[in-house]
């Protein structure tokens, strides 16, 4: 851990009562060993709340740890922000989707203790980054360019330079192996162990018959150029963020990978089947 870091963040999904009771529940275990802890007012809180912790922007913070106490949402918004990127994330499920959890609110009495006695396993995830014109953003679970309503759009998707296939359609995912459970599932593509690092291009309602879904390598660049712009394109990342498509979009793998602390071990494919939070986790 580096020794420019101080303290642990935490973001909740605000809507959740078990989230604010295990919040009141960590910043007592917090207080007891001495830590300093806040609540990132970008979880979308009312900063008139009164609680019993800090409620404070994590922009300029550099926490070494970030708490999601929520769901997929609840860690997808989290993860925008870099400072969340650069610390190791503790993951607890009190949302309605927790493929990225390992814990429930249930386990959190040893949360505390755990993470400050090294009573865990690291778990890397990679990230892919979009790049274009003035663009560079990274997404967990996929990237999708598509057209405005139910317009198709015209596309061109290469990979190292090679063209691969043009598309007429709603578009195309690009997901990580770890996102190939979330829209890219929905839409045709395949299931990958997120332990296997990838790129996963999908089709998306693709009216070019020969096209479908290809999993590749994670050093290639996917290179992704909309054929006939209307202006009206968009390009979404994690279901959290929409933006115009640049003329030319590049994905590939980012730098880094996220870091998490899992406190019990992850049954991958029981989650895919499952996919909720509390007692299914």
């Amino acid at each position: 851990m580096s020794s420019k870091c101080s303290g642990t963040a935490i973001f909740i999904n605000p809507e959740s009562r078990e989230a604010w009771s295990s919040l009141l529940k960590l910043v007592t275990d917090f207080e007891r060993f001495g830590e300093e802890v806040f609540l990132a007012s970008e979880s979308s809180v009312d900063t008139r709340k009164e609680v019993p912790i800090k409620i404070v922007p994590i922009k300029g913070k550099a926490p070494c740890w970030t708490i999601v106490i929520g769901g997929d949402g609840t860690l997808l918004r989290a993860i925008r922000h870099e400072e969340v990127r650069r610390s190791r994330i503790v993951t607890v499920g009190a949302g309605r989707r927790c493929y990225y959890f390992d814990i429930t609110t249930e386990e959190i009495a040893e949360l505390v203790k755990k993470i400050k006695t090294g009573m865990f396993i690291e778990q890397h995830l990679w990230m892919l980054k979009a790049e274009g014109d003035s663009l560079s953003e990274d997404f967990l679970n996929e990237l999708v360019v598509a057209g405005e309503g139910i317009k198709v759009i015209e596309l061109s998707v290469s990979i190292d330079g090679d063209e691969v296939y043009r598309l007429v359609g709603d578009g195309v995912i690009i997901a990580t192996a770890s996102g190939s459970t979330a829209y890219s599932l929905s839409a045709g593509g395949p299931i990958v162990d997120p332990f296997l690092s990838s790129i996963v291009i999908t089709p998306l309602n693709s009216m070019t018959l020969y096209a479908r879904p290809i999993v590749v390598d994670p050093f290639s660049i996917v290179e992704i150029k909309i054929l006939r712009k209307e202006g009206r394109e968009r390009l979404i990342l994690d279901g959290q963020k929409e933006i115009p498509v640049p003329d030319s979009l590049f994905v590939r793998l980012n730098e880094k990978p996220l870091r998490f602390a899992r406190l019990k071990q992850m049954r991958f494919y029981e989650r895919v089947l499952k996919g909720g939070c509390g007692s299914n986790i």
